[in-house]
């Protein structure tokens, strides 16, 4: 459906046969339309269903359906990210009922972040950023304890938008090579469970840990340090970890209140031969975090490879998901290669891992790596670089390269 229009409009694809068919109308009572194309094989009528699906979403189509009919791995929203970019950049509100995305216009130049309404598709805009000479990249969006705000990072610019105002004021601010080693495609702010407290990345390579109003915490300089490709608060906020280097790659784990230095490890990256990887590199940590016991640091990296948990304490490998195919590769290639994952996100009760790979994601015990759903739940969010559950459990939001956005009953 569409509801951009003074009376919303409907329209159902299906295959039948040969024939992609469609039923089309205005409002509740409109009087349907029927049409039909013959696409010459069923294999063409697929193909064709999803391009024209691909289009009606673009144009500003959603699919719907009531959460409470809609199995568990069933989608209750499909949308594409307005502007027709990518939908990787995306959150839920705390309380799952709206969704906040940020996009980019015509060659990165300008930006705009838009909420949109899980239970009916009704998009609107809330931030734009207008046009300049340097392109702007938005990494990230995320929600305020209150869902009354977001944080978002715009090229190396971390600020706090007031929703209810439209006003936005900055936590931290650096410029890539000029006032600071950071890259804004890898680190970016990121919250701890309760939403209290902030890890930002600010000028001068410093990584600061904030309050919810914004004072300073903790600050460390990682100026002497191999460039930090990644960095995560703990559940609790208590502890501060930061990945370092792309090969070898280390990580480092800090005491938020006492500012003590707790664990410095080596990642447990594949690559059985030293010598290859010491060549290779593993091309550094993309998604760091811990599990619910924060005992254990859950990542990925190296090539979409994960994701892997190694013990807080040892550094030891305690589990990594291996890849399906691996033992389709050539052993001179890659037999050592871990499953493909762009990205992951734990349940707010701690019992699942959800791992976003092409198009897909599957599900995962946190403890033990061990899948819990087989086959993966198929998105169509193409290489899937966010997965976020809802504050409830109830909902799992996915994004992805494809612009896709799927809203899953989880």
């Amino acid at each position: 459906m569409h509801h951009g229009f003074p009376k919303p409009k409907y329209v159902r694809l299906r295959v039948d046969g040969d024939s992609l068919r469609r039923e089309s109308r205005s409002g509740e009572s409109g009087r349907p339309r029927h049409s039909a194309k013959d696409c010459g094989s069923p294999t063409e009528a697929g193909y064709a269903l999803a391009k024209e699906t691909r289009k009606r979403l673009h144009d500003g189509f959603v699919m719907l359906r009531d959460p409470a009919e809609a199995a568990v791995g069933e989608p209750v929203l499909v949308a594409a990210a307005p502007n027709h970019c990518s939908s990787q950049v995306l959150d839920v509100h705390p309380d799952g009922h709206t969704l906040v995305v940020g996009t980019m216009l015509k060659g990165a130049y300008g930006a705009e972040i838009h909420l949109i309404d899980v239970a009916t598709g009704v998009r609107r805009p809330v931030h734009t950023e207008p046009a300049g000479e340097r392109q702007t990249f938005v990494h990230t969006v995320r929600f305020d304890a209150a869902g009354q705000g977001v944080v978002h990072a715009l090229n190396g610019e971390t600020r706090h938008l007031d929703l209810a105002t439209g006003t936005s004021r900055t936590l931290a601010s650096y410029e890539q090579w000029r006032t600071s080693d950071f890259n804004p495609f890898c680190v970016q702010p990121s919250w701890d469970r309760a939403r209290a407290r902030l890890l930002v990345f600010d000028a001068g390579n410093w990584a600061r840990v904030l309050d919810a109003a914004g004072a300073p915490l903790l600050d460390l300089d990682v100026a002497r340090q191999p460039e930090c490709r990644a960095g995560a608060l703990s559940p609790s906020g208590r502890l501060l970890a930061l990945a370092f280097g792309t090969g070898p790659a280390h990580v480092e784990v800090w005491d938020v209140d006492t500012g003590r230095q707790v664990q410095r490890h080596g990642f447990p990256f594949p690559y059985l031969d030293p010598e290859r990887r010491a060549a290779v590199g593993c091309g550094g940590v993309a998604v760091l975090g811990f599990d619910p016991t924060e005992r254990l640091l859950i990542a990925n990296g190296g090539f979409v490879e994960g994701p892997f948990a190694m013990a807080l304490d040892t550094g030891a490998l305690a589990w990594a998901v291996p890849d399906p195919y691996r033992w389709k590769l050539p052993e001179q290639y890659r037999a050592d290669r871990w499953g493909t994952c762009y990205a992951w996100a734990l349940s707010p009760d701690g019992t699942r891992l959800a791992v976003g790979g092409r198009g897909t994601v599957a599900l995962h015990d946190p403890a033990t790596g061990t899948a819990l759903l087989d086959p993966e739940l198929r998105t169509g969010t193409g290489r899937t670089h966010r997965v976020v559950y809802a504050d409830a459990g109830d909902l799992l939001v996915c994004g992805g390269d494809d612009g896709r956005i799927v809203v899953l009953r989880a």
